[in-house]
């Protein structure tokens, strides 16, 4: 029998470095005060999951604590954001004039940042790690999962699992937000269209 697996896939909480506009792939960084406090008084109305894998790096793990208290998680560095290697921490105007930055605007999926890691690397490292996660949820008989990453692995999934918005830039995530992806064991395993998606938004706690 082909049972349903559903996947749960948020962005981080806001950090002062993406209210500066600022690229920040591996750099480690914490959420900025408005980006805990706006976590701390939400809260994601989603069944409890099996299982939470959160991106290593600092502002996720932050995030993941505030959304899951009290719930044990498991950290990867395979769910980091892209690497961008030599324009970490800048903005477009400190790097709009330099050439090799312009070329990879105009052509993002194949010219790498410098220093940093390519689309085709990105893509290879996500998607390891969603078969990783899909095997232990279909070995342990785990029915849903929480992945506490950053903007582009949710592009990246979102344009694959969605048909009808297949493009990776049409798809934007809030802070502390994302979408739940409902597959069956087999088109999560063969990373095909899910059957349905929803988004997933943080609501005010009643308690405030």
């Amino acid at each position: 029998m082909d049972h349903s697996l559903v996947i749960t896939c948020i962005r981080h909480g806001l950090t002062a470095a993406n209210r500066e506009k600022r690229y920040i792939g591996w750099t480690d960084v914490s959420l900025c005060q408005d980006g805990m406090d706006s976590l701390k008084s939400s809260q994601l109305l989603i069944d409890r999951p099996d299982i939470i894998i959160s991106s290593d790096l600092i502002r996720c793990v932050e995030t993941t604590k505030l959304l899951f208290p009290g719930i044990s998680y498991s950290p990867s560095s395979s769910w980091r954001e892209i690497n961008f290697g030599a324009w970490e921490l800048r903005t477009y105007e400190d790097l709009k004039e330099k050439p090799h930055y312009q070329n990879w605007l105009n052509d993002p999926f194949n010219v790498s940042p410098i220093q940093g890691e390519s689309f085709y690397e990105f893509s290879i490292r996500i998607w390891q790690a969603w078969d990783e996660l899909i095997h232990l949820l279909m070995s342990r008989k785990y029915r849903h999962a929480v992945i506490v990453t950053h903007g582009g692995p949710l592009r990246l999934l979102a344009s694959t699992f969605v048909p009808d918005r297949p493009h990776f830039w049409e798809w934007s995530f809030h802070f502390g937000e994302g979408c739940t992806f409902f597959h069956t064991e087999q088109t999560a395993r063969e990373r095909r269209s899910c059957i349905s998606y929803s988004e997933v938004r943080l609501t005010e706690k009643e308690n405030g």
